[in-house]
């Protein structure tokens, strides 16, 4: 099984180099460094977006997306739902890193609005998996 995983691992770089793909990111402020450097690491190409019309125009151009929810501010309001319509008409997958959720009513209301447009990935850990699924009505 491990072995099968470095396979896997080593094969999604591989192509990753290969392909450069654009993965932009609403990010956490604590971890924008390191979420571009893991990406050009990996042979991606970061970006990262803040205001409703970056997040709405960069979506129609990427090939995935990243959200994590540790740091909100109030302009989150209008960005996210706007990024994440125009990656759903897109068919572009993204990711959620639920970070904080139950915090505040903002992180909970947008957290809210996202089972309507679901992410292909959650990730989290435990306790950040439980209360999205709570949220979201999930067994």
């Amino acid at each position: 099984m491990e072995m099968e995983l470095r396979k896997k691992i080593k094969q999604a770089v591989e192509a990753a180099r290969k392909e450069c793909p654009l993965v932009p990111s609403i990010t956490n402020t604590v971890t924008i460094n390191l979420v571009a450097n893991a990406q050009l690491a990996c042979g991606g190409s970061a970006a990262m977006v803040y205001l409703p019309d970056e997040g709405e125009g960069i979506g129609s151009i990427c090939q995935a997306f990243y959200i994590n929810m540790g740091t909100l501010f109030p302009v989150y309001a209008e960005t996210l739902p706007r990024t994440i319509r125009s990656l759903e008409k897109q068919g572009k997958p993204w990711v959620l890193d639920p970070v904080g959720i139950g915090l505040g009513s903002l992180r909970t209301e947008l957290l809210r609005q996202m089972k309507a447009m679901p992410p292909a990935i959650v990730r989290g850990n435990a306790s950040e998996i439980i209360a999205l699924a709570n949220l979201w009505g999930l067994d």
